[in-house]
């Protein structure tokens, strides 16, 4: 899993096999930078929480295939990696919600 953020302080996470998304304006950053970034807003925007739900579908959506693969017993590597990258992502996010409703 790969972080970045934009010009206007914007942090994504691109899990490993979605490195498409990258946009050439955004830097690379760590994942102590990422936190920083994200404990220093102290109150999330509309338009970020509705990005984090938007994005938390898509990683539902994402998850059908692979979780297919293990339901039919034909998963391989890939599958499980796929869901672990997705699996921690949902949490960075859902951790991202719950820590700014409760400040």
């Amino acid at each position: 899993m790969k972080f970045f953020k934009d010009m206007h302080n914007e942090v994504f996470v691109i899990p490993v096999g979605q490195e498409h998304l990258i946009k050439a304006d955004w830097m690379e950053i760590t994942e102590s930078e990422r936190e920083q970034i994200l404990m220093a807003s102290s109150e999330l925007t509309q338009e970020r929480v509705e990005q984090i739900k938007a994005r938390l579908d898509m990683i539902d959506f994402e998850s059908i295939r692979p979780l297919r693969a293990l339901m039919t017993q034909t998963a391989d590597l890939s599958d499980h990696k796929k869901l672990a990258a997705l699996n921690e992502e949902r949490r960075k996010l859902v951790e991202e919600l719950d820590y700014n409703h409760r400040n």
